[in-house]
């Protein structure tokens, strides 16, 4: 990236890192050239480690083919490789071709039996709604003839739940699905989910004529030929043009293929989300220029095929309880306040009235009510996963964030945040 002076400063971190450790270049095989012996030092001992052999003998030709192995086994765990680098030798030999498009290989190394069975056990517990849903899109996998889609419900619908189920499915048939979300805390959520910026190598700043920086013929490119299905979560909060230069990039890498010419490359996608949260970010924007950014004001709008989840899942899970009619209630009014209707007639802009039975209202301190309603007896609990994961405080702010950061953590004993 233009922040070395020259290759001295990488020679000299590498023959210091050979003293107590296991490498944008502009002269990778000069660097290779002067630090290559050092770098086979680590390979030859962990080589006599597996051997049970002190006197293990290599040649030097092997000796640098195995530390090309082990650079191109890292490169890859970034989705880089040694091909990208003028001038640098390339590992030969039988186990390249274990190497050969890592993408591929970790997307199908997903246990198929264990994968059918999360898929029975998830099917099961579908609703009627989730079942005409999966029904449709596993049509259009199965066709492969392409198709959109998106599914729409609010927070509690199912929607990571239907994830997991086609990815589940797809999957125990060694098939690849590949699930991307538009935030990194979304991604966590999903099984093997990463963001999409990362998936498809999105520019950043996002333009009308961008196009994705995904080759034609890479390995990236190949893993997305090769993927069943295409699942994109979040995506309301995802600028338009990021879908529509995704769109460009696929049926570029399609190319000649009977589907090139179909939208997304004939590929099968869908999105999902929700517009009533979190819309595209527009710096600087009026009401108008973010509506615009959306999703549903592009082109791939035309051609998507809307499906709808209504039923909360939480609430058919929560049994007859205690607390599933105080649920049940905060459902209904937060899906009202997002489809607009409290309040009414009003023209889109209202002082929204929050009912008391939401509101904490008997404290002197605010930190302290909020935490303690939020997780009772916390001193006895703070070390059980499930009752720290079932439950957070949402604020506006980092620093709001920060403040109730400290206060928890004064909390525990033997843990103190720096004021």
């Amino acid at each position: 990236m233009g922040f070395i002076g020259d290759d001295r400063e990488f020679i000299a971190a590498i023959k210091e890192a050979n003293h107590w450790g296991s490498g944008s270049i502009n002269r990778p095989r000069h660097v290779w050239s002067k630090t290559c012996h050092l770098l086979a030092d680590g390979i030859l001992y962990a080589q006599q480690r597996i051997a049970n052999n002190r006197g293990l003998r290599l040649s030097d030709e092997e000796i640098m083919n195995l530390t090309l192995i082990e650079i191109e086994r890292n490169l890859q765990r970034k989705s880089r490789s040694l091909k990208e680098f003028a001038g640098m030798p390339y590992p030969s030999g039988y186990v390249v071709e274990q190497l050969e498009n890592k993408l591929i290989y970790e997307e199908r190394s997903y246990n198929p039996a264990e994968q059918l069975q999360e898929y029975n056990n998830l099917f099961l517990n579908l609703t009627d709604e989730q079942r005409g849903v999966f029904k449709r899109i596993m049509e259009a996998v199965n066709n492969q003839q392409g198709g959109v889609f998106f599914l729409y419900g609010y927070s509690g619908t199912g929607k990571t739940y239907m994830w997991r189920t086609l990815a589940s499915y797809i999957r125990s048939n060694k098939q690849i699905c590949l699930i991307v979300a538009s935030s990194g805390i979304a991604s966590l959520l999903l099984p093997g989910g990463r963001t999409a910026h990362s998936m498809f190598k999105i520019p950043i700043p996002t333009m009308d004529s961008s196009t994705c920086n995904i080759d034609k013929g890479s390995d990236r490119a190949e893993l997305l030929k090769m993927a069943k299905l295409i699942i994109w979560d979040e995506a309301p909060m995802t600028h338009r043009f990021c879908f529509e230069v995704f769109d460009k990039t696929l049926k570029d890498i399609m190319g000649r293929s009977n589907c090139s010419d179909k939208l997304f490359g004939g590929k099968v996608i869908v999105f999902g989300g929700d517009f009533r949260q979190i819309l595209p970010v527009v710096p600087r924007g009026s009401r108008s220029d973010i509506i615009h950014s959306t999703v549903n004001s592009s082109y791939i709008w035309d051609h998507c095929v809307v499906l709808k989840l209504t039923k909360n899942m939480r609430l058919q899970q929560a049994g007859n309880t205690s607390s599933t009619s105080e649920l049940e209630l905060f459902s209904n009014w937060i899906s009202r306040v997002g489809d607009g209707k409290l309040e009414e007639p009003n023209d889109g802009y209202t002082d929204i009235p929050i009912p008391n039975d939401f509101l904490i209202s008997n404290y002197d301190d605010p930190l302290e009510a909020i935490v303690s309603e939020t997780y009772p007896n916390f001193l006895n609990n703070y070390k059980n996963p499930e009752f720290l994961q079932s439950r957070a405080i949402l604020a506006g702010t980092i620093e709001t964030v920060d403040i109730i950061n400290q206060y928890v953590l004064g909390f525990i004993p033997g843990m103190r945040y720096p004021l």
